[in-house]
């Protein structure tokens, strides 16, 4: 009776559906080809077959509900990952178009510096400039950024976004950002800066120096005024040395001024 036990509890100790069919199999064929009076498997009890027939058949039974289960949990695990992914990806896209929202607010509101920089790099892929407030600011407004770094300046190229803005938004062309650029900084001045750059109107090319007659050099006014600005949008570029010239585009302007 031990021994039976013992055999009992090896068999319930194997999982392996394969062998637990073979058992059924086996057990099934041993009682069907057994006569009522007599088991074909003698002296083994006719129990014992019997017993494995349950105990494979409750065995298979779980190990289909467990194959239907893990198919189950693999696919809703599936499901989680996939919208994972999705929200992942939608919330990407919703803070790209974000910062897209934010840079084109802030190309917007470049001043004249930052236009200046920014016009240089239209058509480019990338310009050099002297470090400064002026750079720094445009690659925290993630509108440029640093390609390389030199002593006392630096390349920049515009970043994929600001370059799609530029494209898409104002076909590369700034003519109406320089001019909202412009009145804010003329605004900004007081009656003698304006006076100074209402000078541009009379004529091309302004000159901000003069040679007296001792061959010294000699300084205008204008010159300490227009030196402030001469790295903007306010003056055609390239300048020649002392001598200024108005963006064409900003003459109307001025000359409301």
């Amino acid at each position: 009776m031990q021994g039976y036990k013992e055999f009992l509890e090896s068999l319930q100790k194997m999982t392996d559906v394969r062998l637990n069919i073979a058992i059924l199999l086996t057990c099934l064929a041993a009682i069907i080809l057994s006569s009522p009076d007599h088991f074909i498997l003698d002296p083994v009890p006719k129990l014992i077959p019997q017993s494995l027939i349950l105990i494979t058949s409750i065995r298979l039974v779980f190990s289909v509900i467990n194959t239907i289960h893990t198919m189950i949990s693999k696919k809703i695990e599936k499901q989680k990952l996939e919208a994972q992914a999705l929200s992942e990806k939608q919330n990407k896209e919703r803070e790209k178009e974000l910062l897209k929202d934010k840079i084109s607010s802030s190309i917007d509101e470049l001043d004249v510096f930052q236009l200046y920089i920014i016009k240089k790099l239209i058509g480019k892929n990338n310009a050099s400039h002297a470090k400064g407030a002026t750079l720094f600011s445009l690659c925290n407004l993630n509108i440029t950024y640093v390609v390389a770094t030199g002593e006392r300046s630096q390349s920049v190229a515009l970043t994929s976004i600001a370059k799609d803005i530029l494209e898409k938004k104002f076909n590369n062309d700034i003519s109406q950002l320089e001019k909202n650029a412009a009145t804010r900084a003329f605004n900004a001045m007081a009656e003698k800066e304006i006076s100074s750059f209402k000078l541009l109107l009379e004529k091309d090319v302004t000159k901000t120096t003069w040679t007296d007659r001792n061959g010294r050099l000699h300084y205008s006014p204008s010159e300490y005024i227009f030196r402030n600005f001469s790295d903007s949008i306010i003056f055609e570029q390239p300048q020649k040395g002392y001598e200024y010239t108005l963006n064409s585009n900003l003459r109307s302007i001025l000359e409301k001024y």
